[in-house]
């Protein structure tokens, strides 16, 4: 492990690979959805978005929390700040932002100005839900985005205190692991 520019950006690609894998999901799933609710399709994409976002953050959170753990090991003498799933989070998210940004910047004719908001959401799949939560305004998916760098940021802060979140929950909630027998 070292602290490269080149090692960074590979590290900060991981969270871009994550948000493919659920943009790919959102693709497959949402061609099923539109041929299942023809009529209910704007009632079901809300939900088929907050499912491939769960997977999303399963995703981002996994990759940034093994990371952080690594790196906050002693032999590696890197000595991370834990606030560095921030700059993780931030750089993954940029190949993220030029794409939206392409698709909106592109002008198409009044008629195609529908299919292209499709295409914008289509993009912004796995956010959606989110962006449609705060108003479904095209700045509202720009600012959707901030919640991967969160995500990148809680995993790596866990992962840098050794925090496992199913540990926590086990404990929280009074459970115990099964001991086979």
């Amino acid at each position: 492990m070292d602290n490269k520019i080149s090692s960074i950006i590979k590290r900060s690609l991981r969270i871009t690979a994550s948000y493919i894998t659920a943009f790919i999901l959102v693709c497959v799933l949402s061609a099923s959805v539109f041929g299942l609710m023809r009529e209910n399709t704007p009632q079901a994409m809300p939900w088929l978005s907050f499912f491939t976002f769960l997977i999303l953050f399963y995703g981002v959170y996994t990759e940034m929390h093994s990371l952080g753990l690594k790196e906050s090991r002693p032999q590696y003498n890197l000595n991370p700040s834990k606030f560095k799933g921030l700059l993780y989070g931030t750089l993954g998210v940029i190949p993220v932002l030029l794409v939206q940004l392409i698709v909106f910047v592109i002008r198409v004719s009044e008629h195609f100005e529908v299919f292209k908001r499709r295409i914008f959401q289509l993009v912004s799949g796995p956010l959606y839900w989110l962006a449609r939560l705060l108003g479904n305004e095209t700045q509202h998916y720009f600012l959707a985005v901030v919640s991967i760098i969160i995500m990148a940021f809680l995993g790596y802060f866990a992962g840098h205190h050794r925090f496992y979140i199913t540990t926590w929950l086990r404990e929280t909630l009074g459970t115990k692991k099964d001991k086979k027998a």
